[in-house]
């Protein structure tokens, strides 16, 4: 009987759980559990119980994770850079570049808002609810790949079950929470963007050769003993799936409490954001209120300033106009003294003459008495 393309028996069983937890990380989030499971049947019965105990303990991915893993397969390119980016930021701080500083923290939003809106066009098309809380999820986990180099490396490896968060809880227990599988570094680089998996899982391996036909009838002849153990298998693939799905319920669990302690932790930082701008927000209503009165109060006193300015003014100009008319005044008794002083000389010029000549009129007198008495005597 032959078998469609899409047949299980064709599909190619992972043999290491790098390969395992590379193609569930990459299945649809809602094809994951039953990937999963069927892919611990197949390879507990190709003997590897050990296998199917580690790939059966792989934990669903949150939305927040899913999409960061498919971003990690569809945009390799960006989520690599993240690394880089995060580097050249650390440096920056370091050395106080402030221009540098500000360049980088643009490129950081930029680079953080084109992987989100990729990541909500991904759900979109996969008609997956991508919250406001898977968001910020999601935000968190891309801030902490720019925080760690290696938050950064297991980001690009897309074998996130959980979210990240930059801070001093991160760490490498934070990173390996976070991990759903064992990667921890970038996966290999693309040429071309990759198509988006379907649930038939792509080949990991070199197709095996077909054995000889004999060998076939020999593998034929071996079922028969086979059926024993087969049984046996059944009976352990029946607890193995209770546990499977008890450990599931456990995974939704942790997953439905971490998204509340998530959720209430966001809460308390709102508040506590909200409360700092509030604060600030009145301390600069305080310092506006105070400055506007400082203002006011030192528009007052330029008034003042410019009143008494605009009285010493006038003041001014009234001294300049009495000390022009005492200017004037004192020009005109200067004339005049200049003046009575030359009249002055003149009338001196004229006592003296006539002194002179009085004193020379004086002297005639007497001459002309004593003459006169002269003659009397004789006579």
């Amino acid at each position: 009987m032959s078998q469609g393309p899409d047949d299980p028996a064709e599909e190619e069983i992972p043999t290491s759980l790098e390969d395992a937890a590379d193609l569930l990380y990459g299945v649809g989030r809602e094809e994951f559990i039953g990937v999963r499971d069927a892919m611990v049947k197949e390879v507990r019965q190709a003997g590897d119980r050990e296998l199917a105990k580690d790939i059966a303990a792989l934990r669903k991915p949150s939305v927040a994770a899913w999409v960061a893993n498919r971003l990690a397969r569809e945009y390799p390119d960006e989520v690599e850079a993240l690394e880089e980016l995060g580097s050249s930021l650390r440096d920056a701080q370091e050395k106080l570049e402030g221009d540098a500083l500000r360049q980088l923290s643009r490129q950081r939003h930029g680079l953080i808002n084109a992987l989100v809106e990729r990541g909500r066009r991904i759900a979109r098309e996969e008609a997956v609810r991508l919250g406001d809380p898977a968001v910020r999820e999601l935000e968190r986990t891309i801030g902490a790949a720019l925080a760690d180099p290696a938050a950064a490396r297991a980001l690009a490896g897309g074998q996130l079950a959980g979210g990240m968060e930059a801070g001093p809880g991160l760490g490498e227990g934070g990173i390996s929470a976070a991990l759903g599988g064992p990667a921890s570094g970038a996966r290999p680089a693309r040429r071309e963007r990759p198509s988006r998996p379907s649930h038939r899982r792509p080949d990991r391996r070199p197709q095996r050769p077909r054995p000889p036909a004999d060998e076939v009838e020999a593998d034929e002849a071996e079922v028969d003993d086979e059926v024993d153990d087969e049984l046996d298998d059944g009976a352990a693939d029946i607890r193995d799936d209770q546990e499977t799905r008890e450990r599931e319920e456990r995974d939704r669990a942790a997953q439905e409490r971490e998204r509340a302690e998530q959720e209430e932790r966001e809460r308390r930082r709102r508040e506590e954001r909200e409360r700092r701008e509030r604060e600030e927000r009145e301390r600069a209503e305080k310092a506006a209120r105070e400055a506007r009165v400082r203002a006011d109060g030192l528009a007052e006193q330029a008034r003042e300033a410019s009143e008494a300015a605009d009285a010493a003014t006038r003041e001014a100009e009234e001294a300049d106009e009495t000390v022009s008319d005492l200017r004037a005044r004192l020009d005109a008794a200067e004339d005049a003294r200049r003046a009575a002083w030359d009249r002055s000389d003149t009338a001196a010029r004229e006592r003296d003459t006539r002194r002179r000549e009085a004193d020379r009129a004086r002297e005639d007198a007497d001459t002309a008495e004593r003459h006169a008495r002269t003659l009397g005597v004789r006579t």
